[in-house]
């Protein structure tokens, strides 16, 4: 099992707010000038004592952040969604063979710290390394980790216009199951739907592709890594 060293996350702009309060607050009660020259007189001593207290903030959080992952079953849920991004809590719980209510605890901490987010994928959610995706990129992850949906998408890279008919041939289902599929993933912005005549053709616009190109591997079916 791999080990992975966080690596500084940028402040949230809460506790950089409370920062710049706390220095300013700190410059004003122990400088305390009385007139205006006073004022452009700063003295440096205490700005190197603020900026001090401000840089030992950071260590602080930084230092509680890898703490979190000095415990093994904690480094091991970390890792396995680090590497197997947009998996659901049953899949996590079935692949890791950990108990539901040691995995809940766990996820609880990770995410309460920030290291995972959870994105809402209709009645589950899907668990990410925080910071690492963009929306969209959740989005497409979540949809290739359906079965049918993601062999849609996976199928649209490599042949794309393709027709509703043909489209529902390759894939092994009914024109009506195909329909209602389509219609859920036009509505995500993840495919177009072209009408010529009495033909209709699907296809991912030039994004949509890039993305499904590249994370085609975390697609429903695919090796998970433990």
């Amino acid at each position: 099992m791999r080990i992975y060293k966080l690596g500084r996350r940028p402040a949230s702009s809460t506790l950089l707010m409370l920062l710049l309060i706390f220095f300013i607050s700190y410059l004003a009660l122990t400088c305390s000038p009385h007139n205006y020259n006073e004022l452009l007189k700063v003295p440096q001593l205490q700005v190197q004592k603020a900026a001090a207290f401000a840089s030992l903030m950071f260590n602080l959080r930084d230092n509680a952040a890898s703490a979190l992952l000095n415990q093994t079953t904690r480094i091991t849920v970390f890792n396995f969604i680090k590497d197997n991004p947009g998996l659901h809590f049953r899949a996590i719980s079935d692949c890791l063979k950990m108990p539901i209510g040691v995995l809940q605890y766990h996820l609880g901490i990770l995410i309460g710290h920030g290291l995972i987010s959870a994105y809402p994928d209709g009645g589950y959610k899907r668990y990410f390394e925080s910071k690492r995706f963009s929306e969209a990129e959740m989005k497409t992850i979540s949809t290739l980790r359906h079965k049918v949906s993601g062999m849609i998408l996976v199928a649209l890279l490599k042949k794309p216009q393709m027709t509703h008919k043909d489209l529902a041939r390759q894939i092994s289902v009914s024109s009506q199951a195909l329909s209602w599929q389509m219609n859920r993933l036009i509505r995500a912005n993840l495919v177009t739907r072209n009408v010529e005549g009495i033909s209709v053709r699907y296809s991912l616009d030039e994004a949509t592709q890039e993305r499904v190109s590249r994370y085609a591997k975390f697609s429903f079916g695919a090796a998970v890594k433990t």
